[in-house]
């Protein structure tokens, strides 16, 4: 796969964020927040070590959607593993791993936006991003589970708690919104073993309170925002906050929940197939067949429903004062919702006994006909999920999501810096002028000096050529777009 590197979308804030660091420029060309910059000082950091410099920009975006989309995998591969076997009494490891495989290959198909012209699956959107937190945030998850409910070495209990210690600083630093929905997560756990942690806490106390305290500091000194609802929270403003609520989800309902391009068809075949698997399983509850933890399939369930967060007033307005309008799309992605389908046909397969071989053929065999069917029907589909599928498809297609500057554009463009720096006799510095992609490529891939606005602005460089004075000791030259290359129309 090849990572979404059309010009200008937000990969470039951290790409140039990355090569700030990289030269140790402290510049306001990003709009990222000082805190969440410990991610690019880090791949900074690697790219440094390995002497892979901003004129191997592209591969650099490479090198991180690579290993970020494996961690991801991975991260969802664990996480699903530990669910199913402490969801699947007595099912053996061989059925468990292909299943956990199954559930990586479904979430990593099933989570999807649109942003301009461009529907693409969250590991092509995200995978150049400080959002690994949320592959962080599926691991730590597992590992507190894992905690909580199997029994495992005392050198094992505290090297896994010191990981999920130090991934949660990294967490609340780099993008918080992440560890939210592993207090999320961690509240439901509590509420579905309310019985058990009771008598933890009774035993542990001692140790749970200071902990507990410890917690709550951390959380509120290394997170990088702090949420409005406190606000809410007075005599005086506290009668407001339903209002707001309500005026807020109606808002995010109408405008920015991406409802249209994030639900698809496989959700509601998931949907379908997990309360068919509920009928059933509440039919017969009685039966010795039944070897299901309930308490783990309740949490598998209720965490599932966070995808329903974005798509109604209440609960999207409620987190928007948590967090911010303008993210509340991206609650789909913590719902641990591609579980359902594996977790169903798992249990049909089961209850009757059959071979493994028909457990897999049945996830792939309606993986793909839920495929063809997004992309054929004309009655209630969205067309979303085969979407999705084109999305990856094409990713595998180097010059489909690439910048549409070729290497052979951008060595011309070099080429043709060397030789205007060749001819210059004056002793004065060059201070380019150029349309914004190619300006992009003189400054961060040669590293010269040109007129810039930011990734996001378009302007009228031949304006300003002819009316801008250059910066002292410098001229101005106007770099002219050769004649074969293509327009430049920005975000597509």
């Amino acid at each position: 796969m090849h990572p979404f590197l059309r010009y200008p979308f937000d990969i470039y804030a951290h790409l140039i964020a990355i090569d700030e660091q990289y030269y140790h420029i402290d510049t306001t060309t990003t709009s990222i927040q000082h805190g969440r910059l410990i991610w690019h000082k880090m791949w900074a950091n690697i790219f440094l070590l390995f002497h892979i410099d901003s004129s191997e920009i592209f591969l650099r975006a490479k090198i991180i959607f690579t290993i970020q989309t494996s961690f991801n995998l991975f991260a969802v591969y664990y996480f699903s593993l530990v669910i199913f076997r402490n969801t699947f009494i007595n099912a053996q490891k061989y059925t468990l791993l292909p299943l956990a495989l199954w559930s990586s290959l479904i979430w990593f198909t099933l989570f999807a936006t649109k942003s301009g012209p461009y529907h693409l699956i969250w590991s092509l959107w995200y995978g150049v991003n400080y959002q690994i937190t949320l592959g962080l945030f599926w691991y730590i998850t597992a590992l507190t589970l894992v905690l909580f409910l199997e029994e495992i070495s005392l050198k094992k209990r505290i090297f896994f708690s010191l990981q999920i210690l130090f991934i949660s600083l990294f967490i609340l630093r780099v993008h918080s919104m992440e560890f939210l929905y592993y207090l999320m997560y961690l509240s439901v756990f509590i509420l579905v073993y309310a019985d058990k942690m009771l008598v933890l806490f009774k035993k542990y106390y001692l140790i749970l309170i200071p902990f507990i305290g410890i917690f709550i500091f951390i959380i509120q000194t290394f997170q990088t925002e702090s949420s409005k609802i406190f606000n809410y929270f007075h005599a005086d403003t506290l009668p407001l906050l339903y209002e707001t609520i309500l005026k807020n989800g109606s808002f995010v309902v109408s405008h920015w929940n991406r409802a249209s391009s994030s639900i698809n068809e496989l959700m509601y075949l998931s949907a379908f197939m997990t309360l068919l698997m509920l009928l059933h399983f509440f039919k017969t509850y009685t039966s010795k067949k039944v070897t299901l933890n309930l308490r783990m399939l309740f949490f598998i369930l209720i965490t599932s429903l966070f995808l329903l967060i974005p798509l109604y007033e209440f609960s999207s307005g409620l987190f928007s004062i948590i967090t911010r309008k303008d993210v509340i799309h991206r609650f789909y992605y913590s719902a641990s919702f591609f579980m359902l389908l594996p977790i169903s046909i798992y249990y049909f397969i089961n209850y009757y006994k059959l071979k493994n071989l028909y457990l897999h053929s049945t996830i792939f065999l309606l993986l793909l006909g839920t495929a063809i069917y997004s992309k054929n029907s004309r009655y209630y589909a969205s067309h979303n999920y085969y979407r999705n599928i084109r999305s990856i498809g094409q990713s595998f297609h180097a010059d489909t999501y690439a910048f549409h500057l070729n290497k052979k554009r951008i060595d011309t463009i070099g080429k043709k810096l060397a030789d205007i720096e060749k001819n210059n006799f004056s002793s004065q510095k060059i201070y380019y002028y150029a349309r914004a992609d190619i300006a992009f490529v003189i400054k961060y891939i040669y590293h010269k000096d040109v007129y810039w606005e930011g990734r996001r602005a378009n302007p009228d460089y031949l304006k300003h050529y002819k009316e801008d004075t250059p910066p002292l000791g410098y001229k101005k030259v106007l770099f002219e777009t050769p004649k074969m290359f293509p327009k430049y129309r920005p975000y597509l």
